[in-house]
């Protein structure tokens, strides 16, 4: 449980918080299908006729494309949040105005609250909650949150109830969507937006969404892998979760969207709480960056969803995240380039930037194109960079947010796809710029990527991470090996091919290569025993029977290079890789 030394003071009052609007859920629409189908055809109409009339107005048009999807509510709200990513393919005033979708924060009854309660729980919600506050805390789309006291433990909760109508209501937007992305794949209309890619997209996320024990899961995973980050995650009480009730931890932080609208309504009231909290904005800002940057890269197990309204803040610069419901992990094929390209900014080597940006698109570029388009993008790295350095200039100009919006626009001139996996984590930064630009806004990303790479490595070079990713490594090796002895081999052997001089050269290969690491092993072992001699004279000398006076002039070479700890993890590594060794050795060695 949360340390009650992090807790912070209130900065918002409870009385000062708007109320969340109570509403009845509304009954199954009829004709629902070609409501949709009218309000985009009307936006559609009346866009063109402004069009030919010559009296269009592009931010007019984006401000009645966003209330369009506000007003179909449920999924479309995250449709329309989704489109929003592809800074590619439409305007940079439509994308602004649909990354502004929210959702009117409206509550369901409570005797709804307490119908999913007994039904899920299954016993009387008096021998479960000592206390249960009937006015929601917050609300969105698929449910609503309340605060409560637990008997068992005794402590403060935070309950989220899926909406009684979400089941329903969700799935039928979908079946909407997926024959809009149909008709839309049929016609051949913006191909570059991969539409069965993206309404897997949102089958995934409603799936997950409407089922909570995803969040559950996704909680306590990210609780575990945070940990390391010095970032809080509240504990999960798995015996109280089920399907359509999530049991949490309940933060008393602050939140970031509190924090940044006080911030513009009353400034000198925040800086006061910033001081009694030991709170520095920028010092929060960095541990923001750097932690999504390890989330995604290190741990591949990232929030995906870090708006203002998850991030809660604590005393001494910490914080905790909140709402898990989405959670990102990419294919390590991605991850790397993604990390390769993000590695080239940081040092300006823009045209391996380039080629590293140009290996996450889903088609490549025609031959005849690929140096224009490549020249593109090196322009636009330098360009980027060259706003990061700029005083004055708004933060959103220099985000990383503005530079991937810039190439995707390159790569779709050039007719060039990008993946939902890429946009995935365009979406992670889109998000998590609404607490940065507030919090420094005066960040130069260069210094950002720097500093992270710097903190990377050295995590890299604690003996505590390389001694397990070592042997991973060489474990991995080792299932290669044995993989292609059971399984490639006997494929290629069943298909009849006559192959058996590559299968003879790859013996004697393996052979050779198992002689070679025999050699390592025995002089590893042999460096491990005086390393054992060497510890043993100097903290244990009265169990060696005898000490012969070269090993003794050899110990001494060593007295000031380890303490005690350190060659208990030097030996014991040393004994681990000899026990990897000798296990690929035996692969190797084995005959086919």
């Amino acid at each position: 449980m949360l340390s009650e030394e992090w807790l912070p003071t209130l900065l918002i009052q409870r009385e000062e918080r708007q109320k969340v609007e109570i509403v009845e859920p509304a009954p199954e629409p009829r004709f629902a299908s070609l409501r949709v189908i009218g309000r985009f055809l009307q936006f559609w109409l009346v866009s063109l006729w402004l069009y030919l009339t010559r009296r269009y107005n592009e931010d007019a048009a984006a401000e009645q494309l966003r209330s369009v999807f506000e007003d179909l509510g449920g999924l479309w709200i995250k449709v329309g949040q989704l489109l929003s990513l592809r800074t590619d393919i439409f305007s940079e005033a439509i994308c602004r105005e649909l990354s502004r979708l929210q959702y009117r924060a409206q509550g369901f009854p409570i005797r709804f609250v307490y119908e999913a309660l007994q039904a899920d729980l299954g016993e009387d919600l008096g021998l479960i909650f000592e206390s249960f506050q009937e006015a929601p805390v917050a609300a969105a789309s698929i449910s609503q949150v309340h605060r409560a006291v637990l008997r068992n433990p005794h402590v403060e909760v935070a309950v989220k109830i899926r909406r009684p109508d979400a089941d329903a209501s969700f799935k039928r937007d979908l079946r909407n969507i997926e024959r809009m992305f149909r008709i839309f794949e049929t016609l051949g209309f913006a191909p570059h937006m991969c539409w069965s890619d993206a309404y897997w997209e949102l089958d995934q996320m409603v799936r997950e969404e409407l089922d909570l024990r995803y969040e559950a899961s996704n909680t306590d995973r990210m609780r575990k892998a945070l940990r390391d980050h010095r970032v809080y995650a509240p504990r999960v009480f798995f015996d109280y979760s089920t399907s359509g009730i999530l049991v949490t931890e309940y933060i008393h932080g602050v939140l970031m969207s509190d924090f940044i609208q006080m911030g513009q309504n009353d400034p000198g009231r925040l800086i006061q709480w910033c001081r009694e909290n030991g709170i520095n904005p920028r010092k929060v800002g960095r541990r923001l960056f750097l932690t999504a940057m390890r989330q995604l890269f290190e741990d591949n197990l990232f929030h995906a969803d870090l708006h203002p309204g998850n991030i809660l803040l604590l005393r001494d610069n910490r914080f905790a995240l909140i709402d898990f419901g989405t959670i990102g992990q990419s294919e390590k094929g991605f991850l790397s380039k993604y990390l390769a390209s993000l590695r080239a900014l940081a040092v300006n080597d823009y045209a391996k930037a380039a080629d590293y940006t140009l290996g996450l698109a889903i088609n490549p570029p025609p031959i005849t194109e690929m140096q224009p388009l490549r020249a593109d993008l090196v322009r636009s790295y330098r360009y980027w960079e060259a706003r990061t350095h700029l005083h004055g200039l708004n933060y959103h100009e220099r985000s990383l947010a503005a530079a991937g919006g810039d190439s995707g626009r390159i790569m779709y001139k050039y007719k060039v796809q990008l993946t939902w996996a890429f946009m995935r984590i365009s979406r992670t930064w889109a998000t998590l710029d609404a607490s940065l630009s507030f919090l420094i806004p005066h960040a130069n990303h260069m210094e950002l990527f720097s500093a992270y790479f710097r903190h990377a490595a050295r995590r890299r070079s604690r003996i505590s991470n390389v001694v397990p990713k070592t042997i991973k490594a060489m474990q991995n090796f080792a299932t290669t090996v044995e993989e292609y002895n059971n399984i490639v081999g006997p494929m290629l052997r069943w298909q009849g091919l006559n192959i058996m001089a590559l299968v003879k050269k790859s013996e004697r290969v393996a052979l050779f290569g198992a002689s070679i690491l025999r050699l390592v092993r025995n002089v590893l072992l042999l460096a491990t025993l005086l390393g054992v001699y060497t510890f043993l004279y100097f903290h244990h000398s009265r169990l060696l029977p005898f000490t012969p006076p070269l090993l003794n002039d050899f110990a001494e070479g060593f007295r000031n290079l380890f303490d005690y700890d350190d060659w208990v993890i030097v030996l014991a590594f040393a004994g681990l890789i000899i026990f990897s060794l000798r296990q690929i050795i035996k692969t190797l060695s084995k005959r086919y």
